[in-house]
């Protein structure tokens, strides 16, 4: 291995050892903060409340690793190119920087979820403040969805071996645009659908409607949709002549990440539905729902059905957007 391969491995393992110290940091935090919850000073709870030092500093462990992960990607990856495919240890340092990249992004991933799934609850010593939700909870979601974004476009649109991007006018090209749209707008739909789904479950008393979930998975089938479509327009377009398979495989990469996605989605929701479904029988008998009637069947039903079509609609878009306008660039 030359210098700038080794600087590539070291890199990756120094992002690991500083995660780790400031994980620690979050952990004692965390434990801090654990004990103060359970304290009371002439009866008023002395908790921390919902914003956490630990839930800042968990996020800057899994930063710190995903940043520099993606810094030694691009080194590993301009030494591949220059070295050639050939080089097995150009080819073992990028693969050991691209692990690392996606153990990051599933981190980033994670805490999303956690943080969205942490503040469900239905009890806490201390009240809740609009200042405190945003901050302890919403902004730690836009943050981590920032940066995957961020690392997810350095290490497949902005990488080292593809082509600059550039038009004659300096600008991004119309491929490489819409590679970012592919890539970006199911990330940006789901956490949009997260927030507001925080936000409704804070306005409506901490209960969701049927007919929010609607609403939330309709933006998620939106991001995939026009994902997809981005995506597939980024790959049906004429590649770069310099660097014509690097250019196809990013955009291709784009369109696998939406079509999984798509099939999660397609799974989730789908489950959902026969939940809701099943939740709206139980509810006959009891206040409002006496029986079958209008509001039954709209308030209950109807959305339940709602999430059928959207998985319907949505599925069956991307599948069509993916085969059928690759199928007519050819």
């Amino acid at each position: 291995m030359n210098k700038q391969m080794r600087t590539s491995v070291a890199l990756t393992l120094i992002g690991l050892n500083a995660a780790w110290v400031i994980t620690m940091f979050a952990n004692y935090a965390s434990h801090v903060e654990n004990i103060e919850s359970g304290t009371y000073v002439f009866g008023v709870p002395t908790a921390p409340g919902e914003i956490r030092a630990s839930t800042f500093l968990f996020l800057a462990a899994i930063a710190v690793f995903a940043i520099v992960a993606s810094i030694a990607h691009r080194l590993a990856d301009q030494q591949q190119a220059l070295a050639g495919e050939g080089n097995r240890a150009a080819h073992a340092a990028f693969r050991f920087a691209s692990l690392a990249v996606i153990i990051g992004l599933v981190a980033g991933a994670i805490y999303a979820i956690s943080t969205f799934l942490s503040s469900f609850q239905t009890y806490s010593p201390v009240p809740v403040t609009l200042v405190g939700r945003l901050v302890g909870v919403y902004l730690p979601i836009i943050l981590a969805t920032a940066l995957v974004i961020y690392v997810l476009l350095q290490v497949t649109v902005f990488r080292k071996s593809a082509p600059s991007g550039k038009d004659e006018s300096g600008k991004m090209t119309k491929e490489q645009r819409a590679m970012v749209l592919g890539y970006s707008l199911p990330i940006a739909a789901t956490a949009l659908a997260i927030i507001l789904g925080l936000a409704f479950w804070d306005i409506q008393g901490q209960r969701l409607d049927n007919w929010v979930w609607v609403v939330i998975q309709a933006i998620v089938a939106a991001g995939l949709v026009f994902g997809t479509r981005a995506a597939v327009s980024a790959k049906a377009a004429k590649p770069v002549a310099v660097k014509p398979r690097v250019s196809g495989a990013g955009a291709a990469g784009a369109v696998t990440l939406n079509f999984v996605l798509s099939i999660v989605f397609g799974g989730v929701v789908t489950l959902m539905s026969f939940v809701l479904g099943g939740e709206a029988f139980g509810r006959l008998g009891t206040e409002p729902y006496k029986g079958i009637d209008g509001p039954w069947v709209f308030n209950q039903m109807l959305p339940s059905y709602a999430m059928i079509v959207l998985v319907t609609f949505g599925v069956y878009t991307t599948i069509v957007a993916r085969h059928g306008e690759g199928k007519k660039a050819a």
